[in-house]
């Protein structure tokens, strides 16, 4: 990617929606500075690289001249580009001694993962009658994608992990709700960072597995039958977290990949998914009533 097309593209800034996950895939990439204005997102971009390949880790201290000296640049687009990650919660602010990237623990990941169902069952919803054919044939590239994959290892779960992050993104942007786009990138950003700590548990054909099904329910045109989808997968996802906290990343694993109904696959769609006393909200099906 040429300087100039990474200028036209993120002329918005690091904080901008489509931007965040988007093109973190692609920091790597870049093979030279971009112009002044747009220094700092690349500086973001730089770091943020480097924490998903492990060459920076959590409670690391950052320093603005060891930062400007690895991407040669002066410290000031550096200092931004650390406010910036400070401010999407990549690292924080220890007195006296400076900045330092973030820790990720089990509990935090569970308290992401929580908002991140809510935020997938909310635009499954707001998403109802505007998913476009073009929606459509990226989201089933997205399955087969992985479907076709020969990966293996951390870069294998690395791109898994993009591409499911990349799924929900698809939903969420066909609701035309820029808040709710920007937040679940937000939420996403420290599950696709540090995966290593987060996903080593969930293999690949759950992933297609859960994709597939809320593909198909999302393609039928039944509201009720995508929420319901989008619920029992969260509630499948949750539960294998539960048995790999409680067991160990090997044990939940293997559990998962031997076909344990409740964590390696979500049930048939004909099978009750939910239990009965859950209840799921309908909301007005007109898209022209719903608003960002």
């Amino acid at each position: 990617m040429s300087s100039n097309e990474w200028n036209l593209r993120n002329r918005n800034g690091i904080l901008s929606t489509d931007m965040l996950l988007t093109l973190l895939y692609e920091a790597a990439g870049l093979s030279e500075k971009p112009v002044y204005r747009a220094l700092t997102d690349w500086v973001v971009l730089r770091i943020l690289e480097g924490v998903k390949k492990g060459e920076f880790v959590p409670n690391q201290r950052l320093s603005e001249e060891d930062l400007a000296r690895r991407f040669d640049v002066s410290r000031a687009p550096v200092r931004d580009a650390l406010h910036r990650l400070e401010q999407i919660g990549v690292v924080e602010r220890r007195p006296p001694r400076g900045l330092y990237l973030r820790t990720w623990t089990t509990a935090d990941h569970a308290e992401v993962l929580a908002l991140v169902d809510a935020l997938n069952l909310l635009a499954v919803q707001l998403s109802f009658g505007k998913l476009t054919d073009d929606d459509f044939a990226q989201l089933e590239k997205i399955v087969e994608d992985a479907k076709q994959s020969t990966d293996s290892g951390i870069d294998a779960d690395r791109k898994q992990i993009q591409r499911d992050a990349d799924f929900h993104l698809i939903v969420a942007r066909a609701t035309g709700n820029r808040r709710l786009v920007e937040l679940m990138e937000r939420l996403m950003l420290p599950c696709v960072l540090y995966v290593n700590e987060a996903h080593d548990y969930l293999q690949r054909e759950f992933w297609v597995n859960i994709h597939r099904s809320l593909l198909e329910a999302l393609r039928s045109g039944n509201l009720e039958s995508a929420e319901t989808r989008s619920i029992s997968n969260a509630r499948v996802i949750r539960e294998i977290m539960f048995k790999h906290n409680s067991h160990g990343p090997s044990e939940s694993a293997s559990q998962s990949v031997a076909g344990d109904r409740s964590g390696s696959e979500p049930p048939p769609q004909d099978e009750a998914p939910i239990e009965q006393d859950v209840v799921v909200h309908q909301i007005q099906q007109n898209p022209d009533a719903i608003h960002p």
